[in-house]
């Protein structure tokens, strides 16, 4: 059974690796040599001491959040960073206390999950932002930053005013919150279309935060980061009035046919 339970801790996608109170390492998943770039074999690990492998460790100070782990005997979860043969690899990681019938903490597992590709595109999307504020900022449309999960990183001024919010109550946020049923659909269609390279101009009702429909032109880019989707940039003009003289004018236009036609 526990040869079972350590196949399936090697297939898993997160690095988890157990040591204990001399810091020695006492079992590590496969996944560690994924994390490493293949630098590193699971096998190597097995009986040396964690620092003796990675000995920046001490340099960041991570030897003090495991002396905390086990002092403390809490869960403790940290964004740490580590660098391979001059790549940098950023991990979201959690050291979960294991303690004995007395509860006294004799070992800590360690889970970290790779977030490098997540870190790489909020540095391009903060470049970009950076980069072009001042231009975005005095934009009269809406222009709006989405990542690869649809979560808005930034939106202008205009973006948000239109909406009737204020900017920081959008980051966060989906522009699935922001639509009807129909809208979702309209949505996902253009999301696989977006993840396939494609930009689109398209319609779309949205709704502001007071409640009140208003219509959107949206022109769509996606954002590709080393050949993968990693979000979008949309042009948002607002087209409601448009709309709505559109539609009085065809309006306008019937009533004058239905005369003409009964003359």
């Amino acid at each position: 059974m526990l040869e079972f339970h350590k196949l399936i801790l090697d297939h898993l996608n997160e690095v988890i690796h157990l040591v204990d109170e001399n810091m020695n390492i006492l079992f590590a998943n496969k996944s560690i040599e994924k994390l490493s770039r293949g630098k590193i074999k699971k096998e190597e690990m097995i009986g040396r001491n964690l620092y003796d492998i990675f000995p920046f460790l001490k340099e960041r100070k991570i030897d003090k959040e495991y002396e905390e782990v086990f002092s403390t005997g809490k869960i403790l979860r940290t964004e740490e960073w580590t660098e391979y043969h001059g790549e940098k690899i950023f991990t979201l990681t959690t050291k979960i206390p294991v303690k004995d019938e007395k509860g006294r903490v004799r070992q800590v597992i360690t889970i970290m999950r790779d977030i490098t590709d997540l870190k790489k595109t909020e540095e391009v999307l903060k470049e970009m932002v950076e980069r072009y504020s001042k231009v975005i900022e005095l934009a009269q449309e809406g222009i709006c930053i989405d990542d690869e999960n649809e979560i808005t990183v930034f939106v202008n001024d205009a973006f948000a005013k239109n909406l009737g919010y204020k900017k920081e109550e959008l980051i966060g946020k989906s522009i699935f919150d922001l639509v009807d049923e129909k809208g979702r659909k309209i949505l996902n269609q253009q999301i696989k279309d977006r993840k396939k390279g494609k930009s689109s101009r398209y319609e779309i009702t949205v709704y502001r935060k007071d409640g009140e429909p208003r219509i959107l032109l949206i022109s769509a880019t996606p954002l590709i980061v080393d050949g993968k989707y990693k979000g979008s940039i949309s042009v948002n003009l607002d087209i409601t009035e448009r709309k709505r003289m559109e539609e009085t004018i065809k309006m306008e236009r019937e009533q004058l046919l239905s005369i003409f036609e009964g003359i």
